[in-house]
């Protein structure tokens, strides 16, 4: 006796593997040639840009047929049984429970003292680069935009990381606290 499950598992078309032509193989190696002989007139980063650029298209034709064809492998329904199935609600408990992520709450105090510990330190760091690196001879501008430039890059990244720390070990913590 057959699962009919099974049957209707193993009736199922497969994408097949891909397979290329002579005129493909063709195609490919003149391509290659052509990125060699412009080897000759460009510089190794507009080369390697230029074969980055052939293999993103190259990437994104692939993506576009394969998921073309996917999406007409997987039409609809096969059989009388699974059309009925999935058309059955879903009860609240085949879901998992809301988590406070989707709320929009205030980050409290560590964000705000994370963010002015990572400005501070960047203005500091700013002003002795500056310093330091101006070779002797630093004017006040120099030194302020350096301060300047620093304190806001720094702040930036310090309100992302601990922003995202901060959000991180709080779903993790409800996590472990809803099982």
């Amino acid at each position: 006796m057959t699962n009919p499950q099974s049957e209707i598992e193993n009736s199922k078309p497969r994408l097949p593997p891909p397979q290329f032509g002579l005129r493909t193989l063709l195609l490919v190696v003149t391509g290659c040639a052509v990125i060699f002989a412009l080897s000759h007139w460009l510089s190794p980063i507009a080369l390697a840009g230029v074969v980055m650029l052939v293999l993103c298209v190259i990437a994104h034709v692939a993506g576009n047929a394969i998921g073309t064809r996917l999406r007409e492998l997987g039409g609809g329904p096969r059989t009388l049984e699974s059309a009925s199935e999935s058309l059955v609600r879903p009860k609240e408990a085949d879901f998992a429970p809301v988590t406070r992520l989707s709320q929009r709450q205030s980050l409290g105090w560590p964000i705000i003292l994370g963010t002015s510990a990572g400005t501070l330190a960047g203005a500091i760091g700013g002003g002795l680069w500056t310093v330091t690196y101006s070779r002797g001879s630093f004017d006040i501008l120099s030194v302020g935009v350096g301060i300047l430039a620093f304190a806001v890059l720094n702040g930036i990244a310090a309100f992302a990381i601990v922003g995202f720390i901060q959000v991180g070990l709080g779903a993790l913590r409800q996590a472990h606290h809803t099982k």
